[in-house]
């Protein structure tokens, strides 16, 4: 039975394209289903007919920042290599989450601010280092196709982190429902990205990339 199982792996497309997605791609799937959800949540949210405990929402997206760190050192001012110094910043990430996820009330302001900082400074170094990096968007425009999505799908998560980032910081500044239809862009855009992403490691692999 398990030789041919394996045997049905092998000649399954379906089951090689899933084993092919790297790490990255299938974290940015999480962050996608995260906003997607809690976007699609907040519509009923605002009307009272959800709880909703901003603490361990925030909590949780630390926790999933901080697997993105410490797996691979991709933060969210931008790639780092993977050092301890990196690897312990993510674990304290991690831990504070952990804390607000568990503890509702008592990292209440410091969590809040952390992820709106976050979201918004984030942002903004991500998208300065797209434009003006010699070789992201300046490269990847000139190439018709995946590279064109790719720089499409970045500039899009990256503009709409930034705006979530200021709506964090100052909450009362716009509606809920404007918010979570920006929470519903925003796990589209990681969609985007991820299969954005999928597609150019395909046709470009790293190895071969000149």
């Amino acid at each position: 039975m398990g030789f041919t199982s394996q045997s049905g792996e092998k000649n399954n497309p379906v089951v090689r394209a899933e084993s092919e997605l790297s790490l990255e791609v299938v974290i940015l799937i999480v962050f996608g289903v995260f906003m997607l959800l809690f976007g699609l949540l907040l519509f009923r949210i605002q009307t009272g007919e959800l709880p909703y405990a901003p603490d361990s929402t925030y909590g949780l997206f630390l926790v999933i920042v901080s697997f993105q760190v410490i797996t691979m050192g991709k933060t969210p001012f931008g790639d780092l290599r993977r050092s301890w110094a990196v690897i312990v910043l993510g674990v304290c990430t991690a831990i504070v989450g952990m804390v607000a996820c568990f503890i509702p009330g008592l990292l209440a302001e410091p969590v809040r601010i952390l992820v709106g900082i976050l979201l918004s400074a984030g942002g903004v170094a991500l998208l300065v280092q797209l434009f003006f990096s010699e070789d992201k968007a300046r490269v990847w425009l000139k190439v018709p196709g995946a590279l064109q999505h790719l720089t499409v799908a970045c500039g899009l998560v990256y503009v709409v982190s930034i705006v979530l980032g200021i709506i964090t910081l100052l909450p009362g500044i716009t509606t809920d429902t404007v918010t979570a239809v920006f929470l519903v862009i925003y796990g589209v855009g990681f969609f985007y990205l991820s299969w954005s992403i999928q597609k150019a490691g395909r046709l470009y692999p790293p190895g071969e990339a000149e």
